[in-house]
């Protein structure tokens, strides 16, 4: 819970550095909204006001890169938008259709944040980018839920300030997104690093640790050529296994 706390606060105090630059970037989420608000406010068709979903989406994915670089102290910048992912954050639009629509739309308030900061701080796009954003929810759920309870307040006070504090909640959260997206795959790719490591150490397939190549031209050989002096080295049964047989102890076997 510290570790997300002190995230969160990165995020923020990471947003607070570039507020000029980010304010322009929450403009740009605000004027991409303006479709879909005036489709709500002037009773269109729900089809039209759920199509009208897809400009948002689209511009969040082009924020996420700027709220990335953000959060990792850089100048952030707005980079080519991502279409496939967009439409597939669109789905939210299913809501404003019919009643079981609410569920692929709580599917992208709880995904679509670590989505698009996933995207952003990998460089996937479209479906790799849910697939991964899918990976981290689970993986943390607890993280997952904290962003969403944010989202949610935040979207709350746009709409209670009649859009006023748009402009600072999408790269807001997005760059609290792309710290916390930042810090569990920094924690995924060390367990793996040392779950390989592990691995690696202690090679069932060989008595004497995983086979010798190249590191076996570097090992010392005391007179007899039959015996290696480094202790690293491993034994001769490991060279024939691993296929390695240098000429010089041919004479010796």
């Amino acid at each position: 819970m510290d570790v997300l706390v002190k995230e969160t606060w990165s995020g923020a105090t990471a947003f607070w550095h570039e507020l000029p630059r980010t304010l322009a970037a929450g403009a740009l989420t605000l004027l991409s909204a303006a479709p879909l608000a005036a489709a709500l406010l002037g009773g269109a068709p729900g089809w039209l006001a759920a199509a009208t979903v897809l400009p948002l989406m689209l511009a969040l994915t082009s924020v996420a890169s700027f709220a990335a670089g953000v959060a990792n102290g850089e100048r952030g910048a707005l980079r080519r938008p991502d279409p496939v992912l967009a439409l597939l954050l669109s789905a939210a639009g299913l809501a404003l259709l019919a009643p079981w629509g609410v569920l692929p739309a709580a599917a992208v308030v709880i995904v679509g944040p670590y989505a698009l900061a996933y995207g952003a701080v990998r460089g996937k796009r479209g479906l790799a980018a849910v697939r991964g954003g899918s990976i981290l929810a689970a993986y943390r759920p607890s993280w997952a839920v904290t962003l969403t309870a944010l989202t949610v307040l935040a979207g709350f006070a746009a709409v209670a300030s009649a859009g006023v504090l748009a402009l600072i909640v999408a790269p807001l959260l997005l760059t609290i997104a792309a710290r916390q997206t930042a810090n569990l795959l920094a924690e995924i790719d060390a367990r793996q690093n040392a779950r390989t490591a592990a691995r690696t150490k202690s090679d069932p397939a060989l008595p004497w640790g995983p086979p010798a190549t190249a590191h076996s031209a570097d090992c010392e050989r005391s007179s007899d050529d039959s015996l290696w002096t480094s202790a690293d080295c491993g034994q001769p049964g490991d060279v024939q296994q691993a296929g390695v047989r240098k000429p010089e102890y041919d004479r010796a076997w």
